[in-house]
Formats: structure tokens, sequence, C-alpha cells
């Protein structure tokens, strides 16, 4: 059992955002958008060709997604973070258009953790295997890419861990400075 974890809807998590610090435990409930590279690349393309985006991203938590199908009587089948530092080429612009939070696994890039730092925002960690904590879904962009389409999901009491700050602190350049071998 992780001690201190904090219960947290997407309201509050709006507000609090530059208060969180690594290593803080949370429980998100809400509405957050999902997808990954390819609606990424999607969205990249609609800005460079300065066509109107399917969606305002304005203080939204992005989650690196692609679900399974779901199984007989479920609303969604296995949902887990991908590997983030794939899509950190898109992370300036998704923070510019104001994200304000990702969600993922793995180490991101150094100018990750910048772009992170500078617009104020955070990097969130979970787990793989949390189907039980979304209660609903539905795609709402780019439904054409199937699997890899933009979808919102309501997530209920959803665990994750706050990997990089808005002071430019990082969940794995902490870790290493632990565990190092003298």
């Amino acid at each position: 059992m992780i001690d201190n974890v904090m219960k947290m809807n997407i309201e509050e998590f709006r507000q609090q955002v530059k208060e969180l610090s690594v290593e803080q435990h949370l429980l998100l409930s809400g509405w957050v958008y999902g997808f990954t590279d390819q609606a990424h690349k999607k969205i990249h393309d609609l800005l460079a060709d300065e066509k109107p985006l399917p969606v305002d991203f304005k203080g939204e938590v992005i989650l690196y997604t692609n679900p399974s199908p779901a199984q007989k009587g479920g609303i969604i089948g296995s949902v887990g973070p991908t590997t983030a530092s794939s899509v950190d080429f898109y992370l300036p612009e998704l923070m510019n258009l104001g994200v304000i939070a990702t969600i993922g696994k793995g180490e991101r890039s150094r100018e990750a953790y910048e772009t992170i730092c500078t617009h104020g925002g955070v990097y969130l960690t979970a787990v793989a295997l949390l189907s039980g904590c979304i209660d609903q879904w539905e795609t709402v962009a780019f439904e054409e890419l199937g699997d890899q389409a933009i979808r919102r999901y309501l997530l209920k009491d959803f665990p994750v861990t706050v990997a990089a700050d808005s002071e430019g602190r990082n969940l794995f350049d902490i870790g290493k400075f632990k565990y190092r071998r003298f």
C-alpha cells in the first residue's frame, strides 16, 4: 500500500498542478484525452497547415494509450500508458496549446522535462491494466485512425505518480541519484 495518496478530480488537478511535486501519488478522476503517435502527427500536420484542431487542448490532460478491445461485457480492454518518450517531439506543440499534463510510462528527454517546467505542467506515470479505472470512453476525433484515434476517457481513481513537476524535478534523475552505487 502506498502512503499519502491524494484523491483528486480533474478540476482540482487543474487548480493545483503547479503545486504538485515529484513522487506524489494521486488517484485521478474525470475526463482526459487519450492518443499516441498517429494522432500526434495529425495534430502536428494540422498546425503546420494552419488548419483548425478538432479538440481544444487548453487545460487538458493527455493519456498516452491505445487500449485493447473490450472483452465480452466489458467497457474497454486493457488500458495502460505507452512510452512517453516516443512522442516527446510533439510535447512543445501540445503544451503551447494549453495541455497541463501528460500520462505515460518511462523516462523522457531532457527537452521534454524543460518544456514541462517552462509551461508549468507535470508528467505523470501510471501502470498497465487499468481498465477498472475507466468508467466511460468515446472517440472524439480522427476516427479513421482506428485504435490511434483521439478518445476521451472518464477516469475513476486512476492511480498516477508525479514523475516530473513544474519546478524542473523528475523522478528518473532522483531515482538514479538515490540508487547509484559508490
